[in-house]
Parts: structure tokens; sequence; C-alpha cells
């Protein structure tokens, strides 16, 4: 039995095992993070590899699963032929498209319902400006009138 002598190895002999033993920590590493990267890959491929990330279609049809699923793990005390059902009206590209363009009208109405408030709100600041920059200009020709009767006056006074 060979076994190591600590005690016995020079400095030299001991930078050099912790330069190995730090290349292995190194080494241990790398093959953690490829292994945890391959599982990520099969992770991803299993929950959506048969699904197109990049089609919006497919994307809803991945949620409507999901939300599916859900539903059918609280129990919503649906008929089983409701749900089916339910699932094909869904599932039809068409209804979707229809849902999903009855959703875009009624932002479309919202978002035209607060543009209109906001186009209020600015011309009630407008109309503010406008009064208050008509206020100045007066406030200004009366200090200007005020100046130049005082201005009259100090030379009728000089005069004298």
């Amino acid at each position: 039995e060979s076994r190591l002598n600590v005690d016995a190895l020079s400095k030299k002999d001991v930078l050099l095992l912790f330069s190995v033993l730090e290349g292995e920590l190194e080494a241990r590493d790398l093959v953690i993070q490829a292994l945890r990267a391959q599982r990520r890959e099969t992770y991803v491929w299993e929950h959506y590899g048969k699904y197109d990330l990049s089609d919006p279609f497919l994307a809803l049809q991945r949620d409507n699963e999901a939300l599916r699923g859900s539903a059918q793990g609280r129990g919503n005390g649906a008929s089983c032929s409701q749900r089916r059902e339910t699932r094909s009206k869904r599932t039809d590209p068409l209804t979707m498209l229809r849902l999903v363009v009855g959703h875009c009208r009624r932002m479309q109405e919202k978002m035209l319902k607060q543009l209109a408030a906001a186009e209020s709100r600015h011309r009630r600041v407008i109309a503010d400006l406008e009064e208050e920059k008509r206020r100045h200009a007066e406030d200004t020709a009366e200090g200007d009138d005020v100046t130049c009767i005082l201005e009259k006056e100090r030379e009728r006074l000089l005069q004298q």
C-alpha cells in the first residue's frame, strides 16, 4: 500500500498537487454544466418539441391545452360531452380567430375612449394656458400704462 506522506512534500510538490486538484474540479464543473444543458434540451423537447415556437396559432393551442389541463385538474363539474364540445369550439381556428378579433376590437374601443379622454384633458390644459397667457398680457399692458403715467407725472414735476 503506497500512501502519500503529506508532511514530506515540498512546497513545489504541494503546489503541483493543488494545481492538479484544481484542474480536476474545473473538469468536473464542465461535465456538470454539459449534463445540465443536455437535460434542459431534453426537457424543452419533451414539453415543446411538438410545437413550432414561432407560430402564434400553435402558441394559442398550447396555451389552450395548458388551461384545459388545469381546468380538468380542478374538476369544474362540466359533463364530458360539454367539455368535448367546448374543446372542439376552442381548437377550431376560425373560432380562435374570431375570439382574438373580438378581443382586439374591445381593446381598440377601450383605447379610443382613453384617447378621447386624453384629448379632452389636453384641450382643457391648452385653454388654461391660453387664459393665463392672456391675463399675463393684460397685466403687462396695465403695468406699462402705470409706468407711462408715472413717467409723465415725473416729467411734469421736473418741469415745475
